[in-house]
C-alpha cells in the first residue's frame, strides 16, 4: 500500500507567528517538486535505459498535488492511484534529507546517486532548496513521521555541481561518419550523435565496436536543456546489450513489479534505421527509429498483455493459455 507523504513549509522561530509567506512556501514547494521529478526521471532511465526526455506521462507519475493551507505552511501529498515507483523517488528523498539534514554528507550523493550526471543535477536542486530555506524549516515524510530538514552548508555540494568529465552511458549503433573520415558517430534516434574516444580506446577497436550492434557506451554524455544527448565524448568502455530486462511495468496511475523480468531482444537495422524489440514467448515485436520510442512501445505493450491476458475473467485455450500462463510466471506468488 503506498504511503502518504506530506511535505510543510514553517517559520525556523516557533515564537514567529506571522505564518510564511506564499511566495516563500510556493517557492520551496516547486524545489520539492523538481527534487523529487529528477530523483524519480534518474530512477526510470536507469531501470528502463531511457536515453533522452523522460515521456511526459510518465514524469506525470511523480507529481504532487497541494494539500491546502494550513498554521504555518502548505502541505502536499502524493496523487491518488500512484504506487511503488513514486513511492521509491519519494523515499530515496526523505532519507536524502534525513542524512544531509544532520549535517554529514560522507559518500552519500556518490552512493546513492551513482552517475555523475544525476548527482549533478540533483546536488543543484539541494542548493536551490537550501537558499530558498533560510529562516524557514522544510517539514517532511510520512504522516506518521515527520522530520525536519533546515537546508545544508551548499558548500559542500558545489563539487557535484561543476561538470568535471562526467561519466554517464548512451546506448546505441556506433557508425563510421560518412563524410568525415576517421570520425564516428551514435544512432539512437533521428539524429546522429557525434563520438570522440579517450586515450584507453586504439583506434583498430573502433571498427568492432560498430560491428556488435547495439551497444552501450561509457563517457561524457552532453545534453540540450530538453535532455537530449547531442554528443558524447572520451567514450572509454564498449559493453553490448542484447537484450533488455524489464523488472517492472510502470503506468501514470500504477505499477506492476515483476519476479521475473520481461525481456525484449534487441536489434538494430542500420539499412532502415530501425530499432525492433521483441519476445517471441508473448507476441510482442515492435520496430520504431529511435531507441527510446522503440522501449516505450514495448514496455506499453507488455502493459497491454497484463491488461487483457492476466487482470481479466475471459477464458483462453491454445496459445492464448499459454501467453497467460508465462505472463502469470512473471508475477510474484
Amino acid at each position: 500500500m503506498m504511503h502518504s507523504f506530506g511535505f510543510r513549509v514553517v517559520s525556523s522561530d516557533p515564537d514567529d507567528r506571522s505564518g510564511v509567506p506564499i511566495a516563500v512556501a510556493g517557492q520551496i514547494m516547486v524545489d520539492v517538486q523538481t527534487l523529487l521529478t529528477d530523483i524519480g526521471c534518474m530512477m526510470l532511465r536507469l531501470s528502463m535505459r531511457l536515453q533522452n526526455e523522460i515521456p511526459d506521462k510518465l514524469v506525470r507519475k511523480f507529481d504532487l498535488t497541494i494539500g491546502g493551507g494550513s498554521t504555518g505552511g502548505l502541505s502536499s501529498g502524493p496523487t491518488e492511484g500512484n504506487d511503488e515507483a513514486l513511492e521509491g523517488a519519494m523515499t530515496v528523498l526523505c532519507n536524502t534529507l534525513d542524512f544531509l539534514g544532520t549535517g554529514a554528507v560522507g559518500n552519500w550523493m556518490k552512493d546513492t546517486f551513482q552517475e555523475d550526471e544525476a548527482r549533478g543535477k540533483i546536488a543543484q536542486d539541494l542548493i536551490d532548496l537550501s537558499e530558498h530555506l533560510k529562516g524557514y524549516v522544510l517539514e517532511y515524510g510520512r504522516a506518521d513521521d515527520q522530520k525536519s530538514f533546515e537546508g545544508v552548508d551548499t558548500s559542500k555540494f558545489v563539487e557535484y555541481t561543476v561538470d568535471k568529465d562526467w561519466i554517464s552511458a548512451a546506448v546505441g549503433k556506433v557508425e563510421r561518419d560518412s563524410v568525415r573520415r576517421n570520425h564516428w558517430n551514435l544512432s539512437n534516434d533521428e539524429y546522429l550523435i557525434p563520438i570522440t574516444f579517450d586515450k584507453n580506446i586504439a583506434h583498430s577497436d573502433i571498427p568492432t565496436f560498430a560491428a556488435a550492434g547495439p551497444v552501450i557506451l561509457v563517457g561524457k554524455v552532453r545534453r540540450n536543456k530538453e535532455g537530449h544527448i547531442i554528443s558524447l565524448d572520451k567514450v572509454q568502455g564498449c559493453y553490448t546489450i542484447p537484450t533488455l530486462k524489464f523488472h517492472r511495468l510502470i503506468t501514470k496511475d500504477r505499477d506492476m513489479n515483476l519476479l521475473n523480468p520481461l525481456i525484449a531482444t534487441i536489434s538494430y537495422d542500420s539499412d532502415t534505421g530501425n530499432w525492433s524489440m521483441r519476445n517471441d514467448d508473448v507476441g510482442i515485436s515492435v520496430t520504431k527509429p529511435s531507441w527510446d520510442d522503440c522501449v516505450v512501445s514495448f514496455h506499453e505493450y507488455g502493459i497491454f498483455l497484463f491488461e487483457n491476458y492476466v487482470e481479466t475473467d475471459r477464458q483462453f485455450d491454445g496459445e492464448e493459455m499459454e501467453v497467460r500462463e508465462f505472463l502469470m510466471s512473471l508475477l510474484p506468488a
